[in-house]
């Protein structure tokens, strides 16, 4: 529980279905319905660093997606498993490693992947990828980079890992719903959103007006309290999204969203704190331990989200602290719960978690 918020990160200020992982880190999708892109209308600038021919090549490769049935989850892995073979190119080349790969896939000629025809055409090289990727066993729930791996047999299961925010961006941007309006707004954001904490822990601090609980604490929480019993100390806290770090300092890391909006996370030690301002991170990052400092009941996690410069109308669409009866130092802050329920989901399920507010 804590006071009012550090007003050095007002300033600053996914849409998704959420799956839960194994106790160890959380697993990210967004299994939304997938929008479609239209290949003749890309933007005329960039997009995340990718234009002209590659937004084309991107457009396919959501197409493809939703062609099959699949869902915003696997377009974005798609384009970002596009994005590390052939950097969105029909590459009439292949490497050392696989001199006969071709197309934006790089698929060998190896009977696998159909005729040449078939690899260096984006549709069918992209529905080829997406039919491999559903005999993945459980893909939805893999982090993403794992389930591209495991179809394309990179000697480095992670090499798709830093294209996810730019591929999240792009889909983001070119795909629509079958009502035209931006996916975005239909349901799953600029990318995912994952557990702050690994499965199973209770709530143990509500959001909106409350006694304060200890010297220094506010009487109206911008935030939910998360905690790990019986033993919550040091604890991995995890981004809960994709974006950069904008602030740490004190008992607070904060990061900025790509769209917009701010996730903070408080009461952790400086000194457990594993990144630094800019740093990129994507959902399941380990940003931070649970700690106990600050104006605090014990070990636990303060997660808040600012929805102020969001893009995201989903987000901008919750109704923010102060519309609530909370004070100006909570100006943009939504409830966390709010947040998870536009698409579905409880942040703290009966089943699992238990509320022991204090």
């Amino acid at each position: 529980m804590i006071g009012a918020p550090l007003t050095v990160v007002t300033v600053f200020f996914l849409l998704v279905i959420l799956v839960t992982g194994s106790n160890s880190s959380p697993a990210a999708a967004c299994t939304g319905p997938g929008g479609r892109a239209n290949p003749d209308a890309v933007p005329g600038g960039a997009v995340a660093g990718y234009s002209g021919e590659q937004l084309v090549n991107a457009s396919h490769i959501i197409n493809a997606a939703a062609g099959l049935g699949l869902g915003r989850n696997a377009q974005v892995l798609g384009v970002m498993t596009a994005m590390g073979e052939s950097s969105l190119q029909v590459l009439d080349r292949g490497d050392t490693v696989g001199p006969d790969s071709r197309g934006l896939f790089q698929q060998r000629d190896n009977g696998a992947w159909g005729s040449y025809a078939d690899r260096m055409n984006p549709t069918t090289s992209a529905t080829n990828f997406f039919t491999a990727l559903t005999r993945v066993p459980n893909w939805e729930t893999l982090e993403p980079t794992i389930a591209a791996h495991k179809v394309q047999g990179n000697a480095d299961p992670f090499h798709y890992e830093t294209y996810y925010p730019a591929a999240t961006t792009i889909v983001t941007n070119l795909a629509t719903t079958a009502t035209d309006t931006p996916a975005a707004a239909a349901g799953c954001g600029s990318g995912v959103v994952v557990l702050p904490l690994s499965a199973g822990f209770n709530m143990t601090g509500d959001y909106g007006p409350r006694s304060a609980p200890v010297a220094g604490a506010s009487s109206w929480h911008p935030a939910v309290d998360l905690q790990h019993s019986p033993t919550p100390c040091g604890d991995q806290i995890y981004s809960i999204s994709a974006g950069t770090v904008v602030y740490v300092g004190g008992y607070q890391v904060t990061i900025k969203t790509l769209d917009g909006h701010t996730v903070s996370y408080l009461h952790m030690r400086l000194a457990d704190v594993s990144v630094t301002v800019g740093d990129p991170v994507t959902p399941g990052t380990p940003i931070a331990l649970v700690g106990n400092e600050g104006p605090s009941t014990g070990c636990h996690l303060d997660i808040r989200i600012n929805k102020l410069g969001t893009t995201n109308p989903a987000v901008a669409g919750l109704p923010a602290a102060e519309t609530q009866g909370g004070p100006p130092a909570t100006v943009g802050f939504v409830n966390p719960e709010e947040f998870f329920a536009l698409y579905g989901i409880d942040l703290c399920p009966p089943a699992s978690c238990a509320r022991q507010y204090r």
